[in-house]
C-alpha cells in the first residue's frame, strides 16, 4: 500500500517530522510493506454490493498493528492477536485503549464509521495527552478509492476533512498528522483480477483467498429476502 494524502492538524506534520521523526518512517514503512491484497478477504451480504469481494476492515488493521509490533508500538502477546494494545483503565471494566504508542506518538489506524475517527482525534488522543502518554497522534485511515471496496459505511479522508474545515482546531487540541492510505497500481491490477476471478470461478479463486469467517449477524445493511 501507499501513502496517497496528508494532512496537518495543529501543526501535526511539523511537530512530528522535527520531533519524532523515526516514529513516522515506522508507520510509513509499515504502510508500504503491507500487501493490501491479502486483506481482499470478506464476502460482502449488503444489499448495495452482496457477493462483492471486499477488502476486510480487520485484517487490514490487524496487518499494520502486526509490522509496527515489532518496533514497540504494542506489546508482543502470545494470544490470539500476537499483541496487546496500550491502555489506560479509569476503574473496574473501564479503560480507554490506542492502537499503538511510542516514545509519546499516539497511533489510531481507523478503517471505521467517520464519528470515530473525529472521536480518536478530538477526543482519544486529548484524553491520552492530558494523561501525560502522549503529546502528539498519527492518524491512519482509508482514502476514498479503497472505500469503494470496502464495506458500506467506512469513512474516509475526504470525509475527516470537513470535520476539520467546520469544527476548527481548540486550544485542547494536540498535533496530529493524518495520513491518508490506498492501493499500488500492482494492488489495483490484482485487485481487479481476484475480484472478476471471484465472479467467473468462485472455487478457484478460494484457493487463492482465505475469506473472513464471521460468527452471530455480519455488518452493514443486508440484501431483504422475505418479506414481514
Amino acid at each position: 500500500m501507499l501513502v496517497v494524502k496528508t494532512y496537518s492538524f495543529k501543526g501535526g506534520e511539523e511537530f512530528i517530522k522535527e520531533r519524532h521523526k523515526s516514529e513516522l518512517f515506522e508507520v510509513v514503512d509499515a504502510i508500504s510493506n503491507l500487501d493490501a491484497i491479502t486483506c481482499l478477504t470478506k464476502l460482502s451480504s449488503e444489499k448495495t454490493k452482496v457477493g462483492q469481494l471486499l477488502f476486510s476492515p480487520t485484517d487490514l488493521n490487524k496487518a499494520l498493528k502486526i509490522k509496527l509490533c515489532e518496533n514497540g508500538w504494542t506489546e508482543k502477546s502470545n494470544g490470539k492477536k500476537g499483541y496487546i494494545e496500550p491502555r489506560h483503565a479509569f476503574g473496574k471494566n473501564r479503560f480507554r485503549e490506542m492502537d499503538g504508542i511510542k516514545s509519546k506518538v499516539g497511533l489510531e489506524i481507523q478503517f471505521g464509521k467517520y464519528a470515530f475517527m473525529g472521536y480518536d482525534i478530538f477526543s482519544k488522543m486529548v484524553i491520552f495527552n492530558k494523561l501525560g502518554l502522549i503529546e502528539c497522534g498519527i492518524e491512519v485511515v482509508p482514502v476514498n478509492e479503497l472505500c469503494k471496496h470496502m464495506s458500506t459505511g467506512v469513512s474516509d479522508f475526504d470525509q475527516l476533512l470537513i470535520d476539520f474545515e467546520y469544527r476548527g482546531e481548540s486550544n485542547i487540541d494536540i498535533p496530529v498528522f493524518v495520513i491518508g492510505i490506498g492501493l499500488t497500481d500492482k494492488e489495483k491490477d490484482a485487485r481487479e483480477e481476484m475480484q472478476k476471478l471471484y465472479s467467473t470461478n468462485r472455487a478457484e479463486a478460494i484457493k487463492i483467498i482465505k475469506l473472513r469467517k464471521y460468527s452471530g449477524s455480519l455488518p452493514g445493511p443486508k440484501e431483504i429476502t422475505s418479506g414481514f
